[in-house]
């Protein structure tokens, strides 16, 4: 493309052969058509660069890290090689609807002081049949405080202007899974966030490795969050706030401990991630409680249960709200 792209699609992906090619279709299929889209493969061991040449697209480029260095690494190198005045990141095991970006580039120019933008995306979990929309509540503004209670657009739901994103540094190579929350971070001491109702992604939640199911990546970035922002936070926001955001980052680590023990029949294990979240009590309460009745029901019990919840109009319209 001799003609700089409106937008760069950025496709991170690591031994996901089985499943970058539904997402790369996902953003070929766009009915805008001023893109480019680049894949960044970290150090894949699989067939992924057989199924990434199977595409054969001239808006495709593919890039290769000869070792694996983390998703943020991955991101920032699309970052470096993207031409667009957008740039849109989308996981690999997602999925765009065909007219994903038609309708964010038409929603970002009717929001003329927002550089970031994104939409809905609605959950498909394999794991407990349950699907609901993710965000369930749309923040516009400056929404930092927003983003230390837990709430967090999707990156593959936004669309990001990128000389903003580069003027913020990009992602943060030392964490590798919560690198989405902390660019919104800066991102949202820069500039203003639009929220669109659309529902224009689809989040796969499945059995397959996910960095945000993983409990020691979630650890370790739980302790540099805190070095780099408790400062910030507490200044801003108050002591309160700063500990709410905290308990919200370690309960997350081992809210995924107790699942991943329950899973190995590890209930003792189980036990002590709920008791290490009970210390962090107020604010750890509803994953606490998840994590004693995941180690006392095992797994599969609770994810039936979990399902048969969903499965209720009343109890997910009371979630989703």
């Amino acid at each position: 493309m001799d003609q700089s792209p409106r937008v760069t699609v950025a496709i991170p992906t690591w031994n996901r052969a089985y499943l970058v090619q539904r997402a790369i279709r996902s953003a070929l299929a766009q009915t805008f058509r001023e893109f480019e889209v680049l894949v960044v493969d970290d150090g894949s061991s699989d067939g992924t660069p057989q199924v990434v040449a199977e595409v054969g697209d001239p808006r495709l480029a593919y890039v290769r890290h000869e070792e694996n260095g983390g998703i943020s690494r991955a991101r920032n190198t699309a970052l470096a090689r993207a031409r667009g005045e957008w740039i849109a990141f989308l996981d690999d095991d997602n999925e765009w609807a065909p007219d994903y970006l038609e309708r964010q580039l038409a929603f970002a120019a009717s929001r003329p002081g927002a550089d970031m933008v994104y939409c809905r995306a609605r959950r498909h979990d394999t794991r407990a049949r349950r699907h609901g929309l993710v965000p369930s509540t749309l923040c516009d503004g400056r929404v930092f405080r927003q983003l230390l209670t837990g709430w967090v657009p999707l990156m593959s739901s936004a669309l990001l202007r990128r000389s903003v994103v580069i003027e913020v540094g990009g992602l943060d190579e030392r964490l590798g899974a919560t690198e989405d929350r902390d660019l919104c971070m800066r991102l949202a001491q820069r500039t203003d966030f639009a929220g669109n109702r659309a529902v224009l992604v689809v989040r796969h939640e499945h059995l397959g490795r996910q960095l945000s199911r993983n409990c020691e990546i979630l650890a370790r970035d739980a302790a540099v969050m805190d070095e780099k922002w408790a400062l910030t936070v507490r200044a801003s926001c108050g002591r309160l706030a700063y500990r709410r955001w905290r308990a919200e980052l370690l309960t997350k680590a081992e809210l995924c401990r107790a699942m991943r023990a329950a899973e190995a029949g590890q209930r003792g294990e189980g036990a002590r991630s709920a008791w290490r979240m009970a210390r962090l009590f107020p604010w750890s309460a509803p994953r606490a409680a998840r994590a004693v009745a995941v180690t006392v029901l095992g797994l599969p019990t609770y994810r039936r249960l979990v399902a048969a919840a969903w499965a209720r109009p009343a109890f997910r319209g009371a979630i989703l709200r």
